[in-house]
């Protein structure tokens, strides 16, 4: 396969921003307040924090109950109170995948996130997201190899987009994340990322999505001062061809930068994308 040169890159990079795709992120495991809302059976607190996130300009909703939440009634439960109560698309971790019941039951409205790029499981994973017409989040790593370099990133991008078109997995439903690696020091591996956003777009002639979770590029960074970073670092994203971000509704100023990349644009709807 023929990667994109540098000078493709920056080109690509240049191109106009669009609105980002902004996924609320609260309602994940390490978040004391769902934490308890999940331990209690508390429908009103997990509404709530729906609703919230919503009313906050959130486009999507990703829940994460953590790998040890394996009660399928519970999480039946949770992504049911969490659809009634707003109707927005959801990004359900990766363990949906083993409820095939609970995608059937909301077919159409889930997106499984994430999987990994392995190839023993990717095709068997996409069959399963697309019997049920769900989307697939996959994240450009696999068992064995850490990618490093933007062009590590792009091969497994390469190989998760000849594993769609092999099993017919269909391009709108399919989102890649370049994964950032947070390093000790508090910056992430921002520029492999930048390029490999930039040069996604023109691995094929089928226009791939890009998702990315913002609070990773930031997590050693102290919480005084991950705001800032954070919004310094979307428009960069967005620039080099992020389409969605995973971030903190409630942060307001995080917000107002992500409504403002891209505003006079008209955003694409979610709904087929998640749907």
């Amino acid at each position: 396969m023929n990667f994109p040169t540098q000078e493709e890159r920056r080109q690509q990079g240049g191109a106009a921003r669009k609105p980002l795709t902004v996924i609320g992120q609260d309602m994940h495991i390490l978040n004391p307040l769902f934490f308890r809302a999940i331990e209690e059976r508390d429908s009103r607190a997990l509404a709530a924090m729906a609703k919230r996130q919503a009313v906050a300009g959130a486009d999507a909703l990703d829940l994460n109950l953590g790998p040890a939440k394996k009660n399928s009634e519970l999480l039946a439960w949770a992504v049911a109170t969490v659809l009634d109560a707003a109707d927005l698309p959801l990004f359900a971790a990766s363990q949906i995948a083993a409820q095939p019941e609970l995608l059937q039951q909301h077919r159409g409205k889930i997106t499984i996130n994430s999987v990994t790029a392995d190839p023993v499981t990717l095709a068997a994973d996409m069959e399963k997201a697309g019997k049920h017409e769900a989307g697939l989040v996959v994240l450009l790593t696999k068992p064995g190899m850490t990618a490093c370099a933007a062009d590590d990133r792009l091969l497994l991008a390469a190989e998760v987009l000849e594993t769609a078109e092999c099993v017919g997995f269909p391009p709108n439903k399919l989102w890649l994340d370049p994964l950032f690696r947070p390093a000790p020091q508090g910056m992430s591996d921002l520029e492999p990322v930048l390029e490999t956003l930039a040069a996604l777009p023109l691995l094929g002639p089928t226009p791939v999505r890009s998702l990315a979770g913002l609070s990773s590029a930031a997590a050693f960074l102290p919480s005084a001062k991950r705001s800032a970073y954070q919004c310094r670092l979307l428009p960069l994203l967005a620039e080099a061809g992020l389409d969605a971000v995973i971030l903190n509704c409630g942060d307001r100023r995080v917000m107002e930068t992500a409504r403002s990349i891209g505003a006079a644009a008209t955003p694409a709807p979610l709904a087929e994308a998640a749907g």
